[in-house]
């Protein structure tokens, strides 16, 4: 299976350029069709387009970047994130904002539920604050489905 990735603003500043509302849809059918086969066409929207932005802002940082001894963030880390995203929506993805931690990992934060979680190299964990409580797990293996579903439990 292929997947066609399409970034969503981008097709409506185009569909209000050619001043065709349904040029989104036109251009999505078009493209179905083009392939003649079985494959997956993924809008990308603006938070997917936030969320690598930050991403490559994040990447730039040195030891130190935050005045102390913060690690830079770890490739791994990146190339994991960067699987959640292929993986995700936007709708999966929009009261999340993502972080860089000190230790070299990435922390994605959704205030709206007070919880994180925090990609490693080779696992994860979360945290979720409820009635003043803190609960969550720490050590867990690292699949892009297993943040999913985290996110979504959350």
């Amino acid at each position: 299976m292929t997947v066609i990735e399409l970034n969503a603003q981008l097709l409506r500043e185009i569909s209000n350029i050619a001043d065709n509302e349904n040029y989104l849809q036109k251009t999505l059918d078009f493209i179905k069709k083009l392939t003649k086969s079985k494959q997956t066409v993924v809008v990308r929207g603006q938070v997917y387009t936030e969320m690598l932005e930050r991403l490559s802002d994040y990447q730039e940082y040195q030891k130190g970047w935050d005045g102390d001894d913060a690690l830079p963030i770890s490739r791994q880390v990146v190339k994991n994130f960067k699987k959640v995203l292929q993986k995700s929506s936007d709708n999966d993805l929009k009261d999340w904002t993502i972080y860089p931690a000190a230790n070299g990992t990435l922390l994605l934060q959704n205030k709206l539920r007070k919880s994180g979680i925090n990609i490693g190299t080779q696992g994860f964990s979360y945290y979720t604050i409820a009635d003043g409580e803190v609960k969550g797990e720490n050590q867990l293996k690292f699949s892009p489905k297993a943040i999913l579903d985290t996110m979504k439990r959350i």
